[in-house]
């Protein structure tokens, strides 16, 4: 699959979207070792030049009937996603 351009979107949980801005504001609050921050930006910047090239594990669907995929960051913490 060819796309031209990826548009990520992050959510927490079920709350709204949130800005990119307020994504790392909750990244450096939850999150107090540098080396797991950096982590988190790594795969994600992976995940944005093409997500389906690191999906490890193919779950349900998200609430809008989009393929989601996982993608492990650490031990303990793993990215869910989706693809439109």
């Amino acid at each position: 699959m060819v796309c031209k351009e990826w548009k990520l979107r992050i959510m927490r949980s079920s709350t709204k979207e949130m800005s990119v801005e307020d994504f790392q504001d909750y990244i450096i609050k939850e999150f107090t070792k540098p080396k797991v921050r950096r982590s988190i930006r790594e795969t994600l910047k992976l995940l944005i030049s093409n997500p389906f090239a690191y999906a490890r594990e193919k779950l349900g669907s998200d609430i809008f009937g989009n393929q989601m995929f996982s993608i492990e960051v650490t031990k303990d913490i793993r990215i869910l996603y989706s693809v439109d």
